[in-house]
């Protein structure tokens, strides 16, 4: 029976420590808006007269590397998460629990699946602004592509920015669904000590 009540609060342990790693999720997806708003300011160099340098639109490209790396991060961050959500439950199965037992258990079960849920979101919307990058990408290849005229080129940046910003809407979105991730995992943990220890 111990062994079973160590092993969930060791399993409820890691799951809190892991929550350092949303900081990384963070720390990527500022870096995409970063890129993603160097993009938008190359756009409005595209004015008639003006043809901007070959490599504008850079950050667009670089953007996409960034969130490449946001998702892989969210993605490991999620798995971790589910597999310590299992190893606990199961092991919590095995105490035979009294008292508020139910209360805390029904109550770590919701603010557990509740940092899944935020997880999901964030990856939704990081998958959606690397979309939208991408089309801004594929805006910029066209504005840059010889000969293409400078009326072209001007006529196409506003659709590029626009591009962006929704890009940039995204990662905001994203960024706040994995803020709201880290009051869950609180949550959950304090629920699990309150299931484990009363």
């Amino acid at each position: 029976m111990e062994q079973w009540r160590s092993t969930a609060a060791e399993a409820s342990s890691r799951s809190f420590t892991n929550i350092n790693g949303t900081n990384a999720i963070v720390d990527a997806i500022t870096g995409a808006r970063q890129q993603y708003r160097l993009a938008a300011e190359d756009c409005r160099m595209f004015r008639p007269g003006v043809h901007p340098l070959p490599n504008a639109g850079q950050g667009a490209s670089a953007g996409g590397d960034i969130i490449d790396l946001a998702l892989g991060r969210i993605k490991r961050f999620s798995r971790f998460h589910a597999v310590m959500g299992n190893v606990f439950s199961l092991c919590a199965d095995h105490i035979g629990l009294q008292g508020n037992a139910p209360l805390w258990r029904d109550r770590w079960q919701l603010h557990h699946a509740d940092a899944a849920r935020h997880a999901e979101t964030a990856l939704h919307c990081l998958h959606s602004a690397k979309s939208h990058g991408h089309a801004a990408l594929g805006v910029f290849h066209v504005m840059l592509r010889p000969p293409s005229p400078r009326a072209v080129a001007h006529a196409w940046a506003p659709a590029a920015e626009q591009l962006l910003r929704g890009a940039m809407d995204d990662l905001a979105m994203a960024e706040a669904a994995v803020e709201r991730m880290r009051p869950a995992i609180v949550a959950q943990f304090f629920d699990a000590s309150m299931l484990l220890h009363g």
